[in-house]
């Protein structure tokens, strides 16, 4: 009943206002369905084993909080496995700069990452619950002075923090990269590198968007891998093993963005 609500609201509230509700009814929903099906329950069993910490990946030694843990499937982030098809490039980038915009910081999983790489990181995320996670978990990991949390990132936000230097920008906001991306927004980014993950349920819905960083920047597209990995950490958990690996995705791409201008 929310989310038909906030549907029906979207015409009529301002867009920050519609992406807090929106993100909340989402985040609610995916939560009924994750205790539900018993995932948020083997997830707190999986984080007390390996104390809370990330077992591998970029972000190994990351700590986790319990209210994190609590509120997603957090398994994937904890085996290191998590979104890794994208781990390659996004190391290679973050190389690159000393600042990282995260735009949709959830939890804070790349935003406390890179603070811990020793990147300087502003991080949105138009959800209040998430923005205290993500404070209390840049807090655990000792890089709060780092890491910027803010609520909504605007087109002019965005171009105001990349006027003066390069930064590498990482996007997850459910849709709303059609809306933040606009050309003019991009023409002003083009030293910027860039990891949008796009939300549009098939890859020809997805080329128009693509279509516009053509000009300024070389662009690859990534989908999402068919199989978990890491599960033998996690063998423990028996035959949930595999499930808990999982991201529970549907169709899913990523858009790379380099500038031209990289070296």
């Amino acid at each position: 009943m929310l989310s038909f609500v906030a549907h029906k609201l979207q015409p009529f509230v301002p867009v920050p206002v519609y992406r807090t509700l929106y993100s909340h009814v989402a985040r609610r929903n995916a939560n009924r369905w994750l205790k539900r099906e018993g995932v948020l329950d083997l997830a707190v069993k999986v984080a007390e084993r390996f104390d809370y910490t990330v077992q591998t990946g970029p972000f190994k030694g990351l700590k986790y909080t319990r209210a994190s843990i609590l509120s997603r499937h957090s398994t994937p982030n904890l085996i290191g496995q998590y979104e890794r098809q994208i781990y390659p490039i996004l190391m290679q980038a973050a190389s690159r700069v000393e600042s990282v915009i995260d735009i949709g910081h959830a939890e804070g999983y790349y935003a406390v990452g890179m603070a811990l790489l020793g990147k300087r990181v502003v991080a949105f995320d138009a959800d209040p619950h998430e923005r205290r996670i993500c404070r209390a978990m840049a807090k655990l990991n000792g890089v709060a002075e780092r890491v910027s949390i803010q609520s909504w990132c605007s087109r002019e936000t965005l171009r105001s923090l990349t006027r003066t230097e390069r930064a590498l920008i990482i996007s997850d906001i459910d849709g709303g990269e059609l809306d933040l991306f606009a050309p003019e927004v991009i023409s002003d980014l083009r030293q910027c590198d860039l990891i949008v993950e796009m939300h549009s349920a098939t890859a020809k819905e997805n080329e128009p968007f693509v279509q516009r960083f053509l000009t300024t920047h070389q662009v690859e597209i990534i989908d999402h891998p068919k199989d978990p990995t890491g599960v033998a950490l996690i063998d423990f958990l028996g035959p949930d093993a595999p499930r808990m690996a999982t991201e529970y995705r549907p169709f899913q791409q990523w858009m790379i963005a380099i500038s031209k201008g990289a070296r």
